[in-house]
């Protein structure tokens, strides 16, 4: 019998943000609870050509992703497993990552976010660009305003009229530094190697939520807003002593402790407080784990069998 695949088009028909948050949210105080267990991302790179390879248990499942990069583009294969070792299907995963990502950023604002906070900021409005908006507008419920920064114009517009059909006040920031005048919910989505606003330039209470600073080379955040910041919370910091080009610069300066880092899964397991950015700067660091994938695949796994089976 041949192994199933679900491909992109399935598993945009199958998932939303909605439907893998409660499988996301298990696994990371499975995690933190020493239940579920995630590996760092390995790269190999040669000859302009890299590949990258990931894994994790989430029980029920286990399983990972393995994709190519080249030239800017991934291309993304995830396998998924049962609890006695049987490969259950093979899965695309330019979707389910995707959708994976902006969850994570979901769950630390709700961790996070300064309490009644009604103005976000999005820097970047590629591929991550669209869910991380319709998460951040479900996610803080008293949002009011929103700014969107892109150095291309029509994406950051488009972000726009998606906000406005939502409810919410948005335009077009004409910089970064504009973007996140005032906000008190900040989600950068960019491949940027420097960092994209000044430390003195974050509002004194929000929480700002990194999401493109997935290599050591990479940097969006200024390495002094580390030592504004009142905690620096890591989905893996093992992680991100090797992939967040954030803290690695950070560190390098002498603004940031990678022993005051703070375990995301510890948080979930609720095993560490952190305070809210109330009055303070919380900043978020996600490169993106396998644990997120397999919970997440699982979920499709789980849907794709009652389609086929009806």
């Amino acid at each position: 019998m041949s192994v199933p695949h679900i491909d992109d088009i399935a598993i945009d028909r199958l998932l939303s943000l909605s439907s893998i948050y409660g499988a996301v949210n298990e696994a990371l105080k499975d995690w933190g609870n020493g239940n579920a267990a995630n590996t760092i991302r390995v790269r190999a790179s040669a000859k302009g050509q890299m590949a990258s390879a990931m894994a994790a248990v989430a029980p029920p499942y286990s399983g990972g992703k393995v994709y190519a990069t080249k030239d800017g583009v991934f291309t993304f294969l995830n396998v998924l497993f049962d609890d006695q070792g049987n490969l259950l299907c093979t899965l695309d995963g330019d979707v389910l990552t995707r959708l994976r990502t902006p969850v994570l950023c979901q769950i630390a604002i709700e961790k996070f976010a300064p309490e009644n906070a009604n103005k976000g900021a999005i820097i970047g409005a590629g591929r991550q660009g669209r869910l991380h908006l319709e998460m951040l507008i479900d996610s803080v419920k008293t949002l009011k305003s929103i700014k969107i920064y892109d150095p291309r114009k029509e994406a950051a517009q488009a972000l726009v009229d998606i906000a406005q059909s939502r409810g919410v006040t948005a335009e077009i920031a004409a910089t970064p530094s504009d973007a996140i005048k005032g906000a008190q919910v900040v989600v950068t989505l960019t491949p940027a190697t420097e960092p994209l606003f000044e430390a003195d330039a974050v509002n004194e209470e929000a929480l700002i939520c990194a999401v493109g600073s997935t290599k050591y080379d990479k940097c969006e955040l200024p390495p002094k807003l580390m030592a504004r910041a009142v905690s620096v919370v890591c989905d893996d910091v093992e992680g991100s002593k090797i992939e967040c080009g954030d803290l690695i610069r950070a560190e390098d300066e002498g603004f940031f402790r990678w022993e005051d880092a703070i375990e995301f899964k510890d948080v979930c397991a609720d095993k560490v407080r952190t305070p809210r950015a109330n009055n303070s700067i919380v900043v978020f660091e996600t490169q993106g784990l396998a644990l997120q994938d397999v919970a997440a695949a699982g979920v499709a796994w789980e849907k794709f069998k009652k389609e086929i089976s009806s």
